[in-house]
Formats: C-alpha cells, sequence, structure tokens
C-alpha cells in the first residue's frame, strides 16, 4: 500500500526522548514526522534526522528556523501564507514545501469555507510555496457517538481538499486520520495517516 505514516514526536515524544525515538522510527521506515514547535525540529535536525518534519503549529515567528533546518511549516491561515511567502521572497527561494491546515469542524485554527477562496486566488499567482500535504484533524474519532460528526468533517475535508487541489498543477499528500481515526475508520486513510499518542501505546 502507498499510505505513507506520520508519526508525532512532539513534546519530547510524550516523554520517551524525541531524538532516540525518532531514530527509531526512521530505521523502521516512517514517512514524516510531526512537531508542535519548531524548537523540537530543530533538535531532530541537530541530532542527525533526515526524515521531512512538520511543523504542526504555524511557527509565523520562526520562519529563519523553520527554513535554516529544513522544516516544513503548516500554514492555518491567509496571513500564515502570505507572511511565509514575503520570508521566502525576502530570501529568494521558491517552492518551499508547506502544508495548508483546513477547519473541519474543531475550531481550533485551520482555513474555513469562506476563507478558501483568498487561499485559491494566491495560489494560482506564481507562489513561492508548494502545497506539500492539506490536512485537517478529527475531533471525535475515538467515540462512537461522535462519528456522525466525523464522517461529515471527512466530507467537509474532502469537499475544500478538492478545491485547492482544482488549481494546483501536482497533486498534495492528503491526510485527516489521527491515532482514533487509524484505529476506526481506515477507509479514509488517503495519503498519509498521523500516529500520534497510539504510537506509545495509549
Amino acid at each position: 500500500d502507498t499510505t505513507k505514516l506520520l508519526v508525532l514526536i512532539k513534546a519530547n515524544s510524550y516523554g520517551h526522548g524525541a531524538v532516540e525515538f525518532a531514530q527509531q522510527m526512521e530505521r523502521a521506515g516512517a514517512d514524516y514526522f510531526g512537531i508542535a514547535h519548531p524548537v523540537e525540529g530543530v533538535e531532530l535536525r541537530v541530532g542527525g534526522i533526515k526524515t521531512p518534519i512538520i511543523v504542526l503549529t504555524a511557527g509565523t515567528d520562526s520562519f529563519e528556523d523553520i527554513v535554516n533546518h529544513n522544516l516544513e511549516p503548516s500554514l492555518p491561515t491567509i496571513d500564515a501564507v502570505l507572511k511565509f511567502d514575503a520570508y521566502l521572497k525576502s530570501r529568494d527561494i521558491t517552492g518551499y514545501p508547506a502544508h495548508i491546515k483546513l477547519d473541519t469542524g474543531m475550531h481550533r485554527l485551520g482555513f474555513m469555507k469562506q476563507e478558501l477562496p483568498e487561499l485559491i486566488e494566491y495560489l494560482k499567482n506564481k507562489p513561492r510555496i508548494k502545497v506539500q500535504s492539506i490536512f485537517s484533524h478529527l475531533a471525535g474519532s475515538d467515540d462512537p457517538q461522535h462519528d456522525e460528526f466525523t464522517l461529515g468533517q471527512i466530507k467537509m475535508y474532502k469537499n475544500h481538499a478538492s478545491m485547492i487541489d482544482a488549481v494546483l498543477d501536482y497533486k498534495p499528500i492528503h491526510h485527516i486520520l489521527n491515532s482514533a481515526g487509524i484505529e476506526r475508520f481506515s477507509e479514509y486513510q488517503m495519503d498519509m495517516a498521523r500516529l500520534g499518542i497510539g504510537i506509545y501505546g495509549i
């Protein structure tokens, strides 16, 4: 199967030691690592980790660290997209991988439907950012009583992601499943799944 696996290494690998755990996961063939803050990614790079790393918070104050250490930011708003584009322009960089976060009902961070036209307009005009992936986060995938809501989130995600895909001449990675989602909704594994606290046996 071609579905990639993203392993979360945030919070010092939930206390297991980030670099040591990442080394084991790299040897085991993980496709991506996910971290919360750029400083965690810097630690992994300094520790010799080569696997692609997504910074799951926007990190808009740390673009220098992100680019210098070959980390890939998540961009949850048009403001973040334009700021990152301006930073890349200042360094004359194009085609830099970043990840677009969609809000499908968790209302934490991410593009809402009404914000997509601005993003799509940006992506039509020789952007410096390459959309490496489009993702969203399931709020209640561990709880059967929320299954209707979860399926609604997945449907909304697919709809909004396809609107972004339509203006690109390449196909970004699609991913929405978290640990509980992998267990309960594996038919929606798409291009990648994110294994967080589940890989630590919880």
